[in-house]
């Protein structure tokens, strides 16, 4: 029976999880919060064992080195990166030790959305909280706590809020940040269009920041809103790690179902080639 890495932490960790146990692969998953853990795989794992058939759920961050002596124990036959499209240093640390290796690699990313004409462009953190100031003075950022950093100058300048996640270390991030608890907004996803309405109504904000993050990501439905209220948006480009074209390219999907083929296909490319 051939062994998945899973690298994950989005919502559609799970969905390629029991897609991946449904074609018959096992399956060792990590995100790296223990909330992530019960959030998103906890229906799938026994209460008591935390733990399925051909399924296993870790929480654990991994290094170039830690990944490098991870994959050479020889448990692993593929690995699938599934992790946020912002999540720049473990895809590339994947990428990088898996090529190393000469270990299968997938990449699935969700889907980009083009949001509508009228959107403000940055690409980056830095790059946006620069353009910002001349956008609006009180602003929602829904870019998440760790990245609530680069827009720590602008205190005093212009009134923000946040949104964050309602967990210990967001709340650390947010504050060593310089944001007030006033000013955040602890809440879990998802958000509806409503939702994102009243609490951008309830913050008086003129300029939402978001990140190009996908349908999947909830940004539709927090530019939908942003849009009725007239505000102006503000999103943050992905960052392009490689080119859909190139060598790495031939390697990434969009789609669950292109993401079990070609596990597939690579695993018994790989296979052939070892004479199995």
């Amino acid at each position: 029976m051939k062994r998945i890495l899973l690298l994950s932490g989005t919502g559609e960790g799970p969905l390629l999880a029991r897609a991946l146990l449904a074609t018959g692969f096992q399956v060792y998953a990590t995100v790296t919060r223990p909330e992530a853990k019960h959030n998103l795989f906890g229906h799938l794992l026994d209460a008591r064992t935390e733990r399925a058939p051909r399924l296993s759920v870790e929480v654990c961050g991994f290094t170039e080195q830690s990944l490098a002596e991870f994959l050479g124990r020889g448990e692993i036959d593929l690995v699938l990166d599934a992790t946020h499209p912002f999540a720049v240093r473990i895809t590339r640390i994947a990428q990088t030790i898996c090529e190393h290796m000469q270990m299968p690699y997938v990449r699935y990313e969700r889907p980009d959305w083009v949001p509508p004409a009228g959107t403000h462009f940055a690409e980056s953190y830095a790059a946006a909280a620069a353009l910002l100031p001349s956008l609006g003075s009180r602003v929602m950022l829904t870019i998440g706590a760790k990245q609530l950093k680069h827009f720590a100058s602008l205190h005093g300048r212009l009134t923000l809020y946040a949104r964050i996640l309602p967990s210990p270390v967001s709340l650390r991030q947010a504050l060593e940040a310089g944001f007030a608890e006033a000013n955040l907004l602890r809440l879990r996803p998802p958000f509806s269009v409503e939702q994102n309405r009243a609490m951008f109504r309830r913050c008086n904000v003129e300029v939402l920041v978001t990140k190009a993050s996908g349908r999947e990501g909830g940004v539709v439905e927090k530019v939908t809103a942003a849009q009725e209220l007239n505000m102006k948006v503000l999103m943050i480009r992905r960052p392009f790690l490689f080119s859909p074209g190139g060598s790495q390219g031939r390697s990434w999907v969009t789609t669950i179902e292109e993401a079990v083929c070609l596990c597939r296909k690579l695993l018994e490319d790989t296979a052939l080639s070892a004479g199995e």
